[in-house]
């Protein structure tokens, strides 16, 4: 199966068919729709996935090594009439030596593309390439040098002994790339210039870099995340990492700062030397911009986060000189936390990291780089890059009918960054969907464009293609895991990382109370369960579980309830039943709150329904709870140990209703190696008792 390098629109200005014959980009454009150009990128169907089980986490960054040669753009009407060929085609797949590892594709066939003669054009000029203005993107879109170019053998496990890293976690990682798989027995440490170099970094930048990390080397403290993850990031590849959380903020804003400043850099040292070439006459064409100056967009759910990125961006940009920073002191008014502020003891450690500082969720941050300042509350159309979250952007961009709305400053993202994707759950997830479908958009007018120097992918309506998209997550859900497979469409190719066990929440429940695990019924042999699966839920709630409760005379028994749609559900049956109970939801005001906290406590009140969203913000605890009843496993399984705690006698129950797609809760709760064996076990209840 063909398979084509990262074109380069300013020497060829064609395409390769299956023949191997060349079509003019607006030959392609004038077919039919059924044979027009499309890129793929995250079709399960013809793209081949590997798992890989690393016993060093330092090692997984290897994977991505054959997708900086082999980026994963081919056209649909190849893959339709390429059918008969196939199996020919994968037995050219690779270099020579991925020969002798076919045996180890052999379950990936259907899925793998092989690489054509045809494709020899494109392999001499991109490694041929040197001067900027010879390819489309040059230094923006990191072109295979140094440490990625070199060969690599294939390895599917390596053992942090064999490099003496005593201090890689004991984690696993499951990883999942496309593509084929590679490995590197000795990955850069990136302590040394040289070392930072080889990953195509700035030089600016490396030395500032080199020169901190030296710093907390001699303090003994070593972070190997950033030096494996960042030849990742660097490779352009889409990433999921779901592994993020507060003991690794720090480096993980710190990687971000640095991959997010050298792809800035990059960019406009291109701009400016092309600009020079004007200057004199030349009159090579420079196809080095956009439709708009925005290369780089950042969300973040929170101020106090988009506050700590900001630092680094600054600590790392200016590193010792004397360069100017304009509105500064704005900055540090509308988003600095509080100097007189402090932690709320009664919260759990989670809580206060979280919500600790400005935890506004509505904000929008323009900044501009220059050679010898940084520019903050810059117009976004005068932007290098954005810092927002979801809302604030979706107050601009606006929705369907509005009259007025502007996305535009959007068409031109080359670097998608999603911080701390599992918050956005709890806030509202159809704002953060609503702003990655409206980047790469093509603009509605053009914004005084020098359309000479746009780029021809960008022209051609490939922006989504060329795009990194980054996920950075402390879990995965359904709604992330779609994200990653329907948004990112990089041409180079997605890498997906998550620990490969988890020790599970249910190890810091310290009550004695009965925990069951009861398993919903299901129709046999229905294949269309999972339509269904709300409604099956509130009658297996309302016939199986609530009548074990009704038909005894007890109180304080609180329903924990993760999706508001099944909680105003549940709630509009029990007042149709004029059922005594009452709410505590995100909605409720702080007075009805404290009412119903103390209501609850005297024995008043039988049922109390709350969601999780309400603990998420708020974590109050709650006296005198008897029996604790879990209508789904909850997305955030700290909100398990965290009711369950409450219910501190024996005589107490805790119930937890699951099915066969609550797998990702599940393991949270009860670990990798427990919910594996409640989820095969054909018995539909399990009891756990803590003694």
């Amino acid at each position: 199966m063909p398979k084509g390098k990262r074109y380069n629109f300013k020497k060829t200005n064609r395409l390769l068919n299956k023949h191997g014959k060349a079509y003019r980009s607006q030959d392609i454009k004038d077919k039919k729709p059924s044979k027009k150009l499309r890129v793929e990128s995250s079709n399960d169907e013809v793209e081949p996935k590997v798992e890989v089980t690393i016993e060093s986490s330092d090692s997984y960054l290897d994977l991505v090594k054959s997708l900086k040669k082999n980026p994963r753009v081919y056209f649909e009407e190849m893959l339709r009439e390429k059918k008969d060929d196939s199996e020919s085609d994968l037995e050219g797949f690779g270099s020579g030596d991925d020969s002798d590892n076919a045996g180890d594709r052999a379950s990936h066939t259907k899925g793998d593309r092989g690489k054509s003669s045809s494709d020899s054009d494109f392999d001499s000029d991109e490694e041929n390439t040197d001067d900027s203005n010879n390819d489309v993107d040059d230094d923006a879109d990191h072109e295979t040098t140094g440490y990625f170019s070199k060969n690599f053998s294939s390895e599917s496990k390596i053992n942090s002994t064999d490099h003496n890293y005593k201090d890689i976690p004991n984690t696993l990682y499951s990883v999942q790339c496309s593509g084929d798989s590679s490995s590197v027995s000795n990955p850069p440490q990136l302590t040394t210039e040289e070392e930072m170099a080889s990953i195509d970094l700035e030089r600016t930048l490396t030395s500032q870099w080199a020169r901190t990390t030296k710093q907390i080397q001699a303090k003994g403290i070593v972070k190997p995340l950033t030096r494996l993850l960042l030849p990742v990031c660097q490779s352009g590849v889409d990433v999921l990492f779901s592994d993020s959380n507060f003991s690794n903020q720090h480096e993980m804003l710190r990687l971000m700062a640095l991959h997010i400043l050298n792809h800035a850099m990059k960019t406009r040292k291109l701009i400016m030397k092309n600009n020079g070439k004007l200057a004199k006459g030349e009159t090579e064409e420079c196809r080095d911009q956009g439709f708009t100056r925005a290369k780089i967009l950042v969300l973040f759910p929170f101020r106090n986060v988009a506050y700590k990125f900001v630092h680094q961006i600054l600590k790392l940009f200016l590193h010792g000189t004397k360069k100017q920073i304009s509105n500064r002191k704005r900055f540090e008014e509308e988003f600095a936390p509080e100097s007189d502020e402090k932690p709320n003891l009664s919260k759990s450690l989670s809580y206060q990291r979280m919500f600790m500082g400005n935890n506004d969720d509505f904000f929008t941050l323009g900044l501009a780089l220059a050679k010898n300042s940084v520019k903050l509350y810059t117009d976004l159309y005068r932007s290098d890059i954005i810092i927002a979250s979801p809302l604030g952007l979706r107050n601009i961009i606006g929705a369907k009918g509005d009259k007025k709305r502007d996305y535009d400053f959007l068409s031109s993202i080359e670097v998608l960054n999603v911080f701390m994707g599992e918050v956005y759950l709890m806030q509202n997830w159809e704002h953060l969907l609503h702003v990655i479908q409206h980047t790469n958009l093509k603009p509605m007018s053009d914004h005084d464009t020098d359309f000479s120097r746009v780029k021809m992918w960008l022209l051609d309506g490939l922006a989504p293609s060329y795009r990194q998209t980054l996920i950075f997550t402390s879990y995965l859900s359904p709604e992330i895991t779609a994200l990653f497979g329907k948004e990112c469409k990089s041409n180079r190719g997605r890498v997906k990382i998550q620990p490969h066990s988890f020790p599970g929440v249910i190890s810091n429940v310290l009550s004695p109370a009965r925990q069951m695990f009861v398993r919903m019924r299901e129709k046999d042999g229905d294949v269309d369960y999972i339509k269904y699966v709300t409604d099956v839920r509130f009658e297996n709630f309302i016939y199986n579980i609530l009548p074990a409760y009704q038909n005894q005379d007890i109180s304080n028994i609180v329903i924990v309830i993760s999706s508001y749609f099944d909680f105003v559900r549940v709630r509009n049956h029990f007042k149709k039943e004029s059922t005594n109970f009452a709410v505590l939801s995100e909605y409720t005001k702080n007075r009805d709150i404290t009412n119903t906290r103390r209501n609850f406590a005297e024995g008043s009140i039988k049922y109390l329904l709350t969601t999780e969203r309400f603990f998420f913000f708020k974590r109050y605890k709650l006296k005198n709870v008897r029996h604790v009843v879990f209508y789904e496993p909850p997305l955030n399984s700290e909100c398990y140990s965290h009711y369950v705690n409450m219910a501190t006698e024996s005589e107490c129950t805790v119930q937890l209703i699951y099915n066969k797609f609550d797998a990702m809760r599940l393991e949270r709760i009860l670990g990798t190696k427990q919910c594996s064996s409640v989820l095969n076990s054909e018995q539909s209840t399990h009891m756990i008792i803590l003694e």
